[in-house]
């Protein structure tokens, strides 16, 4: 096994909570335990904090609090959203095939219960273009534009400020699930003409377990379930402060590094790495190579002659040499099944399975910098070295796997 310090570059998965998150986590577990629906001194401090992290979720996406309702995460926020909008009924809903499984899944199962589903096509980089939305709109009613904001297995950022316009011009709701955006990078729904936007908090050094739906309050949505009236009525049960709370601080810390100035170290390693990657005999780019995710690195891995390599293989080999990365989208992580997102992108199924994905943040700048320099410098060479002593994918023999 490595000796080296290890380095998790698996920030798409999730990412590890800041010190300050986690500060603010034990400290409302031990004073913030009151109900923040009860009227006593304890319940109205609880409600206090929830107010105030609902104002720090709001001010990082430029919109007003009354806009934030608080689930247990992107999942939770997505079906909110989606069956929010289109209710029992069946509707028309209108997304792509590069969606997470957290809305493409669930929008298939409606699609087999009653929901007319149309799904636009990426580009070999995965991203949709704007103007592909003008055909099915041509067609008949439309109850629900669901688009990604980024695409965690391949990076692309997806055009939602093209897309607002058009579903506002027409009064279609537009959903978007923002988790693996929310954060990194700016992002005001209100600007773009997203109605509803997904987010997570464990994505951008939150705690895991909290979630929100950004909802713009001209929708009338339907419950997912029936309770009590927490959350303007559209989730209902005791919200879990502690961890609201440490969204809240996970918030004000994403928009203050968002308005600093200047390239964050990390953005810069992420630009080395990924030029020194997708310059590797045998690996082949994926994605936008401009607009992508901050800090996201991804490519089919192959041997040096080109032919393709198992992408779960060559993570298990790099988790050996101290190096937490991915073979794509977490939620899918160990499938056999070629990836539903590289093949709608029309690359090769014989290739598909060979993604690999990094992620990088401001995590890895909390440490000695000039060790993660050391050991991201190295990488490119590790992975050289695995694609070399690694068996294809079309060849059935095993090679053993040396270490030099």
């Amino acid at each position: 096994m490595a000796t080296e310090p290890r380095l998790y570059l698996d920030g798409c998965a999730t990412t590890p909570p800041s010190e300050g998150v986690r500060a603010a986590v034990a400290a409302a577990q031990e004073a913030l335990w009151g109900n923040p629906s009860s009227r006593h001194q304890e319940g109205r401090q609880a409600c206090l904090a929830l107010e105030r992290s609902r104002e720090h979720v709001a001010q990082l996406l430029d919109v007003p609090p009354d806009w934030v309702i608080f689930t247990s995460g992107g999942t939770e926020a997505n079906q909110l959203a989606i069956h929010g909008v289109l209710g029992t009924a069946g509707g028309h809903a209108i997304s792509s095939a590069v969606e997470h499984p957290a809305v493409g899944k669930l929008l298939h199962k409606r699609q087999q219960e009653a929901t007319e589903l149309t799904l636009l096509q990426p580009d070999g980089h995965g991203r949709l273009a704007s103007h592909g939305l003008l055909e099915p709109l041509r067609d008949g009613p439309v109850n629900l534009v669901s688009i990604i904001a980024a695409q965690s297995e391949i990076g692309s950022l997806q055009p939602l400020a093209a897309m607002g316009p058009i579903c506002g011009s027409r009064g279609i709701p537009l959903h978007s699930d923002g988790a693996q955006l929310c954060g990194k990078a700016p992002l005001y729904p209100r600007q773009l003409g997203v109605d509803l936007l997904s987010i997570s908090a464990h994505k951008f050094c939150g705690p895991k377990g909290i979630g929100a739906l950004i909802r713009n309050p001209r929708l009338t949505l339907e419950p997912l379930h029936l309770g009590g009236g927490q959350e303007s009525g559209l989730r209902p049960g005791t919200p879990a402060v502690p961890l609201v709370v440490g969204f809240g601080v996970a918030a004000q810390e994403a928009r203050r590094a968002l308005e600093q100035q200047g390239e964050p170290l990390w953005q810069r390693w992420t630009r080395q790495l990924r030029e020194q990657l997708w310059s590797l005999p045998g690996v082949e780019p994926t994605g936008h190579p401009e607009d992508r995710l901050p800090g996201h690195i991804s490519c089919l891995v192959g041997t040096p002659g080109g032919e393709p390599l198992q992408g779960s293989h060559v993570v298990r080999a790099l988790d050996g040499w101290g190096y937490a990365v991915s073979s794509g989208s977490a939620c899918r992580s160990g499938s056999a099944q070629p990836s539903t997102v590289l093949l709608a992108m029309g690359v090769n199924p014989a290739r598909a399975n060979s993604g690999l994905r990094l992620c990088l943040g401001p995590w890895l700048c909390e440490g000695d910098t000039a060790i993660v320099e050391d050991r991201l410098q190295a990488l490119p060479q590790v992975v050289r070295q695995l694609c070399c002593g690694l068996t294809p994918l079309n060849r059935p023999q095993s090679v053993r796997q040396t270490r030099g």
